[in-house]
């Protein structure tokens, strides 16, 4: 509530609207990978610079999208006991581009909790 010149009170309604931060570059937005971007940026600093370096290599970012999308449902198609738990197949794909362009990663980028006992631990119970 605001008061005018005069004394009286006036309504003023609050815009529920939220802004799209990325609405300045709407000419250059890739449709659904900039937001899966922003969220791998949040959670894993190296999957985004490797995803942004293979972005960056291409000419024609939607069908390189639309590759690494229909390669990595091929993968589930084929072994869908792999993929689906921890292992995720466009992550197979993404990490398989980037060991081609020269840099290692790790399959799927999986690492080892090295705190975690392995499959040959043998649990001790004290009774």
């Amino acid at each position: 509530m605001q008061k005018d010149g005069s004394g009286r009170r006036v309504w003023r309604r609050r815009k529920l609207t939220k802004k799209d931060d990325m609405l300045r570059y709407k000419m250059e937005r890739v449709p659904f990978l900039e937001e899966q971007v922003r969220k791998v940026k949040d959670g894993g600093q190296l999957l985004g610079m490797d995803i942004e370096r293979l972005l960056l290599s291409e000419d024609n970012r939607f069908d390189f999208v639309n590759d690494i999308a229909a390669e990595a449902s091929e993968y589930v198609e084929n072994n869908r006991d792999e993929y689906g738990g921890k292992k995720k197949a466009i992550l197979q794909v993404i990490s398989n581009r980037v060991n081609d362009a020269g840099f290692f990663r790790p399959e799927a980028y999986e690492e080892s909790d090295p705190f975690k006992p392995g499959p040959s631990y043998l649990k001790e119970e004290f009774t």
